[in-house]
């Protein structure tokens, strides 16, 4: 772990190192740089993107705009081997990884549709969200609802329907923080109820949760995302399992991001290669770190 401790602290100091100019204060002193947020985003600077990095914020997406994701997970886990052999893989870029692209539409300033395609299982994901509330309009919370339909294979094996509520709430103008309570249906998908039905696995240790007769899960995400400059913030979240079909560890993500007009910039690192509701639900993995980033633009 101290090598893992290492990288990320010499990956986040070249991030907040890096030049960047700075928002309009509160106080109005100043004109605004060119890469400051959009004036609907100058009172709530901190929420900046769609996601923290797997879990959804609650920041809407203007009506007939559009938003598009890559998100990209090395397949190297970080505390492998010594700290040379991760110097020679180029801290893990020169192993495989899972991409994804996502992409979704304003429909109108409240309601946004949207498609999610990774590389993992051939996972798409289709979604819909209704920002109900947000705090730039004076309301103490912002509340946004999400019901989505994912299956491996292109959308053609192991359906899994969910349904998700997000809760954030600002402290100043730099810290939100956010709660998702999800459930996704057939999170134990079928197609692995059928691997673990009638084999009794002679010699091989099994966990638990494998045997688990469960087929739904519900799971609480958790976040905060922490302006520590002007263009420059750490986010973390965590999605405990609370109920149902719970294998393997509970994931977690933390990032450092960078924000420029229109993108943002995210380098994190996390125990999961997830980044849909049903890849969330069936956890992380125990002891092992993986770097990724995200990328996203809105247009």
């Amino acid at each position: 772990m101290l090598r893992v401790r290492l990288v990320v602290s010499l990956l986040a100091g070249a991030l907040l190192a890096a030049p960047s100019a700075v928002f309009a204060q509160s106080d109005g002193a100043g004109a605004p740089p060119a890469d400051a947020a959009p004036p609907a985003q100058a009172g709530l600077a901190v929420e900046i993107d769609q996601t923290l990095v797997n879990l959804p914020t609650t920041l809407p997406l203007k009506a007939h705009h559009s938003y598009f994701r890559l998100t990209h997970r090395f397949a190297r886990d970080l505390g492998q081997g010594s700290f040379g052999d991760l110097v020679g893989d180029l801290f893990s870029l020169d192993n495989g990884s899972v991409m994804g692209l996502e992409y979704r539409f304003g429909l109108t300033s409240t309601l946004q549709a949207g498609l999610h395609r990774s590389a993992l299982g051939k996972t798409i994901e289709a979604f819909g969200r209704w920002d109900a509330l947000h705090e730039r309009d004076g309301m103490p919370l912002g509340l946004s609802a999400t019901v989505s339909i994912e299956g491996q294979n292109n959308l053609r094996l192991d359906p899994q329907p969910g349904v998700s509520v997000t809760v954030s709430r600002s402290q100043g103008s730099r810290l939100a923080l956010y709660a998702t309570p999800s459930y996704v249906h057939n999170s134990h998908t079928e197609t692995l109820r059928l691997l673990h039905e009638g084999h009794s696995h002679a010699g091989i240790e099994q966990d638990e949760e494998d045997l688990s007769t469960a087929v739904d899960t519900f799971f609480l995400g958790v976040g905060a995302r922490l302006r520590v400059r002007e263009t420059v913030s750490v986010v973390f979240e965590a999605a405990p399992r609370l109920a149902g079909y719970a294998p393997g560890a509970t994931p977690w993500n933390a990032a450092v991001e960078k924000l420029t007009r229109g993108h943002v910039l995210q380098l994190n690192f996390g125990n999961n290669f997830n980044t849909t509701p049903g890849m969330i639900a069936r956890g992380g993995t125990a002891g092992e770190v993986f770097m990724g980033f995200n990328l996203s633009r809105k247009f």
